[in-house]
């Protein structure tokens, strides 16, 4: 469930203001990409590894790359979201399960 607001306030409010500071001046499969996109995702990590200093928590910039470019490629955080709590769902299974031993 939390996949929800994150991808309203990191990529449909936050990345918004930071695009119209740092317009996107390049195109990555057909969605323009840029600082800003970079900017939000590594603000998305620091929110993550700020809630238990675990620095492992920081690998979370990869995966706000791809909802970042998702929302700029479909212009809605729609995609992102689901995506986003599709890889939640697959952490928690995975945490679950004992992976890795």
């Amino acid at each position: 469930m939390v996949a929800l607001p994150e991808e309203v306030f990191f990529r449909g409010y936050l990345l918004g203001r930071l695009e119209a500071v740092w317009p996107s001046r390049r195109s990555l499969f057909g969605a323009p990409v840029g600082a800003a996109l970079v900017v939000s995702a590594v603000l998305f990590a620091l929110g993550h590894f700020l809630v238990d200093f675990n620095p492992q928590r920081l690998a979370v910039f990869f995966p706000a790359l791809v909802f970042g470019w998702m929302r700029a490629r479909t212009g809605s955080v729609a995609a992102g979201a689901l995506f986003h709590a599709a890889c939640n769902l697959l952490s928690e299974v995975l945490h679950a399960s004992g992976f890795p031993r």
